[in-house]
């Protein structure tokens, strides 16, 4: 009995995992099928290099092994048109040593995983395990918030928005996390008043050491139910091993967790048009001025051309003052004249009550269950992102 039975056959109890093992012609190719061959829940198929994406097509594999020497341009196409066939489709790929920039198209193309010749039967089974779970768990959803400029509020609106759906999530479906992208800062912890100590020196110059493992031991609970991601660390922010740290860690959170929302930063980093390509939605996050609109509008143009799963885009102008007669300061004709063709809603302002509960490190639920901030966002939540059970 293989010690990947239990994991194959509970991932996948009514079929065998179907694997595709793209041959480029390289000698050592055979070692790949033996290494299949002794796992008895999985169903090996074999192509060429030039038929691999239309055996793909035609019988849409769990996941594909690519096995090449070395991954220049030629690779980095068939990996390409792999991708287009199903973005969640595993790709693992085993290769001769890779300099700087192979590797990094090889991230940008978001390959499962990597491995080096010499192969590791050890290595190629675990890689084919977390890619089941990773097919097993394409379900789960990710929710990226954005402020448009400092200050928007899109730090407070992701730690609200994962606490309502934590509210709302059956934990037997994996539950919610909350992961701040923001290294330089780490507010989200700030504004839980939770200070993560971990220190990520050790994965930030070895990011291949991120696993399911690592995060459980990076991860804290809040009392709420939904776990907490967050670091302060601004050297991480400039280090070369950034954007491959980034999309690792993405990755193993993200399949941890039915719902995550990550907290991005409003500046422009690296890897920020590579994540956003693969969330489930895109929450923008601005004020009710000019200057912050406009900032809203050019970044929706340059999120519409990112590719990747056409992520649903959508603009929250945050801080709504009303009059009396329910006036504003810029008309209500102006805002959507200036959003046309741009789907965006509002979140009242409630700056004293937010105030008090970043004072107490809280969310804003335990200081007032009927805000209106929290109800608009519920709303929000449930009717323009599609997640059931969220309430105020």
């Amino acid at each position: 009995m293989n010690a990947a039975d239990p994991v194959l056959s509970d991932t996948k109890s009514r079929r065998k995992t179907s694997v595709l093992a793209v041959d480029s012609g390289r000698d050592g190719f055979r070692q790949v099928l033996e290494v299949l061959e002794t796992m008895p829940g999985v169903n090996a198929s074999t192509a060429p290099a030039d038929k691999a994406v239309t055996q793909a097509r035609d019988h849409a594999p769990d996941i594909v092994v690519l096995d090449v020497t070395g991954f220049g341009l030629e690779e980095a196409e068939l990996v390409g048109n792999l991708r287009a066939l199903s973005p969640d489709l595993p790709l693992i790929v085993v290769s001769d040593a890779l300099d700087d920039a192979q590797m990094r198209r090889l991230m940008k193309l978001r390959v499962h995983d990597w491995l080096r010749h010499p192969l590791s039967s050890g290595d190629l089974i675990n890689a084919i395990l977390t890619g089941v779970r990773v097919t097993k768990q394409s379900s789960n959803k990710v929710h990226a918030v954005v402020s448009a400029n400092g200050g928007a509020g899109a730090t407070t609106v992701a730690v609200l928005l994962a606490d309502l759906l934590a509210q709302g999530n059956d934990p037997g479906r994996g539950g919610v996390g909350l992961f701040d992208l923001d290294f330089s800062t780490g507010g989200c912890g700030d504004l839980l008043n939770t200070e993560n100590t971990f220190s990520l020196d050790g994965v930030l110059n070895n990011p291949g050491r991120v696993d399911a493992e690592f995060v459980s031991l990076i991860q804290q609970r809040h009392p709420h139910g939904f776990a907490i991601y967050s670091f302060r660390n601004p050297d991480l922010v400039t280090h070369l091993n950034c954007y491959e740290l980034v999309l690792r860690m993405l990755d193993a959170v993200t399949a941890q967790h039915a719902h995550t929302v990550l907290d991005i930063p409003y500046h422009e980093t690296d890897w920020r048009q590579d994540v956003l390509a693969e969330v489930n939605t895109i929450t923008l996050v601005c004020e009710l001025n000019l200057p912050s609109i406009k900032q809203a509008l050019a970044l929706c143009g340059r999120f519409r051309d990112i590719g990747g799963r056409k992520p649903q885009l959508h603009v929250l102008i945050n801080k709504r003052r009303r009059g009396l007669f329910g006036s504003q300061r810029i008309a209500e004709a102006r805002i959507r004249e200036l959003f046309a063709g741009v789907d965006y809603g509002y979140l009242p302002e409630e700056t004293d009550a937010l105030l008090e509960a970043m004072d107490r490190g809280i969310p804003l639920s335990d200081l007032n269950r009927s805000s209106r901030m929290l109800k608009a966002l519920a709303r929000y939540a449930g009717k323009v992102l599609h997640i059931e059970g969220v309430k105020a």
